[in-house]
């Protein structure tokens, strides 16, 4: 807390997040193959300038208050709230500034929240410290952590807050009122009453549209890919008239630019500049948006509208959406195309360059902007309905509340019923479906006790066309899945993420068309059916977090599953290694397990980890015991994997050296690599020739002595071993003496180094490691070292065991100041 005093704060307060964190519960969540999940994004929003046209002068004009004015009440915190319509660029804007030079200089600490809906200080106040990395005492409320970690001069960024009451911004305020002078918060709102709330002497700043040249820039950016207008010109008419239609909104601009990229012919141009829909009126969409949908392709018009489903700012992922849209039949698979995949990523490109997905500020996953999903509610109608319970749980919300339309097929349940005073309105949305016959989906759906089930259990015989059903919540206590499963005969995708079920019926081994089989974080479970084998049509098996102790006979006929995240191989023959011979399109990543019951070298020959092109990660674990090192030797010799393989880990390894494969330089796409446990082994495999290896962990080699010039590589042309590497980690090497370290060029890119529990290591480190930032050194009492050449050196953590030497080579510092900043520093 104390390392904050001093320290200005921006906070940016964003309802969309928060919204999803609030309402966590009311979403289902798939990390591997899922559609998405709520989730808080810690990572500060990015912006790209380049793609910001004509707010240089809105940002000079925030920027001006933000640097210099105070309030003249005597308050030290100032809020600068930015005020106007949804699709504008307040986020934009907002974000603009928060990544500014001026502003990283001036305000040294900043946190960018989301805010709510319903705006929850609490929760706020605990995303606040989250952010800048403020812990909450165990004996203190958040708020009095946050009075401490405030104590200096911050900025907090509050964007798109929906609805603030007075007495809910001062509860915020109150445990902020320690910033120092100069603080400030900025506010988006498109609320004119949330812009007054929260103004103090800064007034609101009103973001209008952008100028029409600069607005034509930003259309012609994403309508022509970034080439000369002037190219096109035969285009350039209609496309201003279109942009001047646009009336300054840049979402619009986006979205139709990306739509028109595609399209070349004058003719669709003239259609959409002409189009009547220009004129249409609808309060929550602007007619851009309209026309964007109306122009898309008809299999894009099915998968967007499917995407209704989702709350306002739900955070997805591509190859969870990828495999919804599968389950619902929308990929139309042309002659010539093998993978469906190939066809669902395409269709998703094609919504990103249209703007209507948007990449989150967390890597993989995507959002659409709120307006776009008003659209896709617009234009889904009655196919998607949404049903929840209302704030008191008394009642169903919905404009048909208490009976579905029939024409609905996919029904997301929100703010079900997780708490006891909502187990009534559960049972009455239960039975709201009775009458809807051709639901497709069913899902988020809570199970809330044995009641329930049993509603359940009345009800899915009747819903024969179901494809999708999802009985997911991390909080659900239920042991066990409803009897009527094996009814759904046309069921492609079961989802039970986070369930306590410990068995599955064997009914569910009669869902032949089953595709999807999601089982994530199902702690509980132990096994699987024995039938399992019988789901040909399976793609995805998602066992991550669960226990199995060993996998169901008859595995290789699963022809098509391409998720598998681990095996376990077991001694009966129907589960054995070779099983995973005729699974060749396992993709990404695999844990292989138990890997000591492998009978012999044939069966992990049979296995065919080389031929599996598309796996990127893979463990291979054996338990670190072993009584025939000859034999596990030969069976990781037959575990060559392919060459694509990105990161790879071997753990408990019971041979005494490596087969010739690991470290060879054909492994081009490697760039993280652990070996771990392998005790019998007597010295490390020659890996300085991993051209891409940017990461390498040794952990528990109890026979390694001494690691000389073999580990480095012996191909003479290799003029810098290790070339990429940027991660180094020793630990556990009990009997671990001598490092040679006097390699020409070797670790030049070396960024963290890591050296502990080496109690008998004795000599220097590499004397020159010119891009070193962090070196850290544990549990070593006989190293005796010199601090590395390392100009870039900034973190050093030694433990007082260690008899270290300072060098006056780091950071060309004399050796009395460097003695004297590592006393300060560690209190030798």
């Amino acid at each position: 807390m104390e390392a904050l005093k001093g320290k200005k704060l921006l906070l940016v307060l964003d309802d969309k997040l928060e919204r999803l964190v609030k309402h966590k519960g009311d979403l289902r969540h798939i990390e591997g193959n899922g559609g998405g999940r709520p989730l808080s994004e810690k990572t500060t929003p990015m912006v790209d300038e380049s793609h910001v046209y004509g707010r240089e002068a809105d940002k000079e004009a925030i920027m001006e208050p933000l640097l210099t004015q105070h309030n003249t009440d005597g308050s030290n915190l100032c809020a600068v709230p930015i005020v106007d319509m949804g699709g504008i660029g307040k986020t934009t804007l907002a974000q603009f500034i928060h990544n500014n030079e001026r502003v990283e200089q001036c305000f040294q600490i900043k946190a960018w929240v989301w805010a709510s809906q319903q705006f929850d200080v609490a929760r706020i106040i605990k995303d606040i410290l989250d952010k800048i990395n403020a812990s909450t005492c165990r004996t203190k409320e958040p708020e009095e952590s946050l009075m401490e970690a405030v104590k200096g001069e911050k900025l907090l960024v509050l964007d798109d807050a929906w609805n603030i009451e007075y007495n809910e911004w001062d509860k915020l305020l109150l445990p902020l009122r320690y910033v120092e002078q100069g603080s400030k918060i900025v506010v988006t709102t498109r609320e004119e009453d949330v812009a007054r709330v929260t103004q103090t002497v800064i007034p609101s700043h009103r973001l209008n549209g952008i100028s029409d040249e600069d607005y034509w820039k930003l259309f012609a950016r994403y309508a022509f890919s970034g080439v000369n207008s002037g190219a096109v010109s035969h285009l350039e008419a209609f496309g201003r008239e279109i942009v001047r239609k646009c009336k300054g909104l840049p979402l619009a601009a986006k979205t139709l630019g990306g739509l028109l990229q595609s399209v070349g012919d004058v003719k669709q141009w003239e259609k959409i500049s002409n189009s009547s829909m220009w004129g249409s009126s609808n309060e929550n969409i602007p007619p851009a948006l309209t026309l964007s949908y109306y122009y898309l392709p008809s299999h894009l018009k099915r998968c967007f509208a499917y995407c209704a489903i989702f709350p306002k700012d739900y955070v997805f992922k591509k190859d969870g959406l990828i495999t919804e849209w599968m389950a619902q039949g929308f990929l139309v698979q042309p002659r010539g195309v093998e993978e469906m995949e190939e066809i669902g990523e395409k269709y998703f490109d094609d919504l990103v360059s249209r703007s209507l997905f948007q990449q989150s500020t967390r890597d993989s996953f995507f959002r659409m902007h709120d307006i776009i999903s008003d659209l896709a509610e617009y234009v889904s109608g009655e196919f998607c309905f949404k049903l929840g319970i209302n704030e008191s749980g008394s009642g169903l919300e919905g404009e048909h509340s208490c009976t579905l339309p029939e024409r609905t097929r996919y029904l997301p349940i929100t703010r079900a019923a997780l708490f006891p005073p909502y187990t009534g309105a559960g049972r009455r949305i239960f039975r709201s479906i009775h009458g809807v016959h051709h639901l497709r989906a069913l899902f988020p759906l809570y199970i809330f006790g044995e009641v329930d089930i049993e509603t359940l259990n009345d009800i899915l015989p009747n819903l024969k066309h179901l494809r999708m059903l999802s009985l997911c919540h991390p909080k659900d206590t239920s042991s066990k899945l409803l009897n009527s499963i094996g009814n759904l005969k046309h069921l492609q995708h079961l989802d039970l993420y986070g369930t306590s079920i410990e068995r599955l019926p064997e009914s569910v081994c009669t869902l032949y068309y089953l595709q999807s089989l999601l089982l994530r974080e199902c702690r509980h479970l132990m096994e699987l059916p024995s039938n399992i084998s019988n789901l040909v049509n399976l793609q995805h098996l998602d066992i991550e977090g669960t226990n199995l102790k060993e996998m169901p006979p008859k595995m290789a006929k699963l022809t098509k599953l391409r998720t598998l995240q681990y095996y376990v191989v077991g001694k009966e023959s129907g589960s054995s290694m070779k099983e995973l011979g005729k699974l060749s399109h396992l993709r990404r990543k695999i844990s292989i397990r138990n890997l000591r019951e492998v009978a012999n070298a044939q069966d992990a020959l049979d296995a065919n980890l080389k031929g599996k092109k598309k796996i990127e990660e893979l463990e291979l674990i054996w338990d670190g015991n072993t009584d025939d090192t000859q034999q596990e030797r030969e069976v990781l010799e037959k575990l060559e994997p392919s060459e694509n393989v990105k990161q790879l880990a071997i753990n408990g390894y019971g041979g005494t050296m490596f087969p010739g494969w690991l470290g060879n330089s054909s492994f081009l796409n490697m760039v993280a690599l652990t070996l771990s446990g392998c005790k019998n082994c007597m010295c490390l495999p020659q890996l300085g020739q991993l051209t891409s290896l940017e990461e390498l962990h040794i952990e528990g080699f109890d026979d390694v002595v001494a690691l000389g010039s073999e580990f480095y590589g012996s191909d003479p042309s290799m003029e810098k071993p290790f070339k990429s590497l940027k991660i180094l980690k020793f630990e556990g090497m009990r009997n671990w003496q001598e490092w040679k370290t006097d390699v020409a060029g070797a670790f030049p890119h070396l960024a963290n180094l890591l050296i502990a529990g080496c109690p008998e290591l004795t000599n220097a480190l590499p004397s020159h490691l010119p891009c070193l930032l962090r070196l850290e050194i544990q549990a070593c009492p006989q190293l005796v070292v010199s601090i590395p050449e390392a100009p870039l050196l900034t973190e050093i953590n030694v433990k007082v065991t260690q008899t270290f030497i300072p060098s006056q080579r780091w950071n060309a510092l004399s050796d009395e100041d460097c003695w004297q900043v590592l006393l300060a520093r560690y209190a030798f």
